[in-house]
């Protein structure tokens, strides 16, 4: 019998261990075409702002890219394709901390809130 409840528990485990592993990965993603799409004919400080988010995006500068996001978002009158890009930016960005959570500072998390509030149109936080 007391083989029986060690073979139970050592199966039990090993199923445990596999359906943990078996969790899929969020895929990556890129902000900077749908930023750049969506902003093509917003006025010229708007398009300057937006091309300084994707370079920072792309260099891996996630402060900088809040930073430049913030008086996008703040600036309101933001269309439904402007704020769809914005949230993959949003997602982007949330991607990064994940992966290094020495990101998440609380400026971070302010200029992330106000994203998310020009994204989703409300105080939520």
């Amino acid at each position: 019998m007391k083989p029986f409840i060690v073979l139970s528990f050592v199966v039990a485990s090993v199923l445990t261990a596999g359906s943990l592993g078996c969790k899929k990965k969020e895929a990556r993603v890129d902000a900077t075409q749908p930023l750049q799409q969506s902003f093509q004919t917003a006025e010229p400080q708007v398009k300057q702002a937006i091309e300084t988010v994707n370079t920072s995006l792309k260099s891996g500068n996630y402060a900088g890219a809040s930073r430049a996001l913030e008086p996008v978002v703040t600036g309101g009158n933001l269309s439904a394709p402007q704020k769809q890009a914005i949230g993959v930016a949003l997602r982007q960005i949330n991607q990064a901390i994940a992966a290094n959570p020495a990101l998440d500072t609380k400026e971070m998390y302010e200029l992330r809130k106000k994203m998310f509030r020009a994204v989703d149109g409300g105080p939520r936080f």
